[in-house]
């Protein structure tokens, strides 16, 4: 447990503050391993485990004070990302509440905390629009500023980066009538494709498919400014083999591309297409042979 009162004491020496370092190292390894056993529990029971989450909410919530150390933080959020996530009646119970947690945490400098906090902004903004909506522009706002960051696709930022894409995405698909759909799709489409969440890659790439395939204006844009993109990312995913999509998107995602053959610019997939590698070329050729990469 952070100490500060012990860090501030005169005769705290550096022998001193070595242990207590160790000693907060254990307890967060703790916390993480508790913080673990929870999720697990919620994504196994749903909602038969809210109650016994509940009743440790009592040690948990004082970890997300904003004056605990970041990761003491981070876990505490991931124990909240898991219960929205995973229990209805815990989002139903407790959305409106935690909005305002998540959304400070969303503008924090550390960027395992802004990961956690973006991550549950979009599982509340999908799994519960009717409670989300009145937070949708504080929302949005906490987004934008993550992905329009100069240095959003850093090797420190760019998981932080993917998860609030993957937000973006379920704001762009659940929350268009109450944000500016057409700036919500060009800064997706701008950072498409997440490359290094493979798990929000496959949910960002299931909303794109789903919307493609019904040629939703609100992602394709004004006289389908997005489409060149759109293609350019699907051949780079393709290219990728199983690494950010399952075999079913997949499939879709190649049939999308052979249905558009009349509609897009004439070497637009080819000039993608040469950039892969020699791997990568042949998972995508698979693919749009209606085969799976090797």
């Amino acid at each position: 447990m952070f100490h500060p009162q012990r860090a501030a004491a005169e005769d705290f020496d550096e022998e001193e503050e070595e242990a207590l370092a160790a000693e907060n190292e254990a307890e967060e390894e703790l916390y993480d391993q508790v913080g673990s056993c929870l999720g697990n529990f919620l994504q196994s029971f749903g909602d038969a485990a809210l109650p016994y989450v509940e009743r440790l909410m009592p040690n948990i919530a004082p970890l997300l004070d904003k004056n605990r150390p970041d990761e003491e933080r981070r876990i505490a959020l991931c124990v909240i990302d898991d219960m929205l996530e995973h229990s209805a009646a815990g989002r139903a119970k407790y959305l409106n509440q935690l909005m305002p947690v998540l959304l400070d945490a969303a503008r924090s400098t550390h960027t395992d905390l802004r990961q956690c906090a973006v991550y549950g902004l979009g599982v509340a903004a999908a799994t519960s629009p009717d409670l989300f909506k009145p937070h949708a522009p504080a929302a949005f706002a906490a987004v934008k500023a993550i992905v329009t960051a100069q240095d959003c696709k850093s090797d420190d930022n760019e998981m932080a980066t993917d998860n609030a894409l993957s937000a973006l995405a379920a704001m762009l698909e659940y929350h268009s009538d109450a944000l500016d759909a057409v700036q919500m799709a060009d800064l997706l489409v701008a950072g498409l494709p997440l490359k290094c969440d493979a798990v929000e890659s496959q949910k960002v790439n299931d909303v794109l498919v789903r919307l493609m395939e019904t040629q939703d204006p609100r992602l394709l844009g004004p006289n389908n400014k997005h489409l060149p993109q759109l293609v350019s990312a699907f051949v780079e995913v393709l290219g990728r083999g199983s690494e950010l999509i399952n075999e079913g998107i997949g499939r879709r995602m190649a049939g999308l591309l052979h249905s558009m053959q009349g509609s897009i610019p004439a070497g637009l997939v080819e000039a993608t297409f040469s950039g892969l590698s020699d791997k990568q070329k042949a998972n995508f050729q698979a693919y749009m042979a209606g085969q799976m990469p090797a």
